[in-house]
């Protein structure tokens, strides 16, 4: 048997490496369905290489449903700083994801080269959110495939881990990665000028190898994400400030809404915790608990 990692799913097939780098194209086992285990990219597996069959896939020491993959160290969600507009929303909702996953995140803001065409306001608030996010623990880096700003820093960030490129589409993701390593030729397009939005270039969930043990995972972009499987009681450990001040609530159970002594809404008031990033929690505390009642 042939031990090794799934690198691609497409059209029913499944892409196996090796450890010395060979990949191999196979299928798998209908017991597989028949237990309900549906094989992801990152996935470490046994293939029979005669047969040309997945045998066995090892347990995952994490995993991410959207975008779909296994096994990785770190999540790099890219927002363009513009062309199209930074969307805060989704990026709250992936930060959510990559928390649940336990994975170490890096935020990317690319495209900063449009950044001195933009006006004053959007300036401040790309900054701002910068600060908020740094506040937060997260690694915030501006990027340009452009101008090739932030390179150095964003491959030091890569170095020797798996990591899993996520966000909207248009934001630069592939158009980056063929700068990162020129020659892999990722397709890529500009943002649709009519709609300001991106164009899906990226078709499937790509496992690419770089050097060493350095390897990336590309993936389609999105414009939604929903947060079917939280719970309202867990979902204010995903949001990092919100745990400084979580513990100092009147009640054990606060859902920091409607509760009277809640330290995280007296954090938001006095100025210590972003407005943005509660408004968002709200918003999303409303949705886990309208799909509770439903499910």
């Amino acid at each position: 048997m042939l031990q090794g990692r799934l690198v691609k799913a497409k059209g029913g097939f499944y892409f196996v490496r090796s450890p010395l780098g060979e990949v191999i194209t196979c299928r798998a086992r209908g017991k597989f369905k028949d237990i309900d285990v549906s094989l992801m990219v990152g996935d470490i597996v046994e293939a029979d290489p005669i047969k040309r069959v997945i045998e066995k896939v090892y347990s995952r020491k994490n995993f991410l449903l959207r975008p779909s993959v296994a096994n990785v160290d770190q999540a790099v969600i890219f927002m363009a700083a513009a062309k199209p507009d930074m969307d805060l929303v989704l990026l709250d909702r992936i930060l959510i994801s990559a928390e649940a996953a336990m994975l170490h995140i890096v935020i990317c803001f690319n495209k900063i080269d449009l950044f001195e065409t933009m006006n004053k306001d959007k300036k401040v608030k790309i900054e701002e959110v910068k600060k908020t996010l740094e506040g937060c623990g997260y690694s915030v880096i501006f990027t340009s495939a452009v101008t090739g700003e932030g390179l150095d820093e964003f491959y030091i960030k890569l170095k020797d881990k798996v990591s899993v490129f996520t966000g909207p589409s248009g934001v630069g993701k592939s158009t980056f990665i063929n700068k990162l390593k020129p020659g892999l030729e990722l397709a890529s397009a500009p943002v649709s000028i009519k709609t300001e939005r991106g164009k899906h270039t990226t078709r499937h969930v790509e496992l690419i190898k770089f050097d060493g043990d350095t390897f990336l995972v590309d993936t389609p972009g999105f414009q939604r994400l929903d947060l079917k499987g939280f719970s309202s009681q867990e979902l204010s450990s995903f949001f990092p400030e919100i745990l400084t001040y979580r513990d100092s609530c009147r009640f054990k159970s606060c859902l920091h809404s409607a509760e009277p002594q809640c330290a995280v809404k007296e954090a938001v008031q006095k100025g210590e915790m972003a407005l943005w990033r509660y408004n968002h929690y709200l918003t999303f505390l409303k949705e886990v608990q309208q799909m509770e009642k439903i499910y």
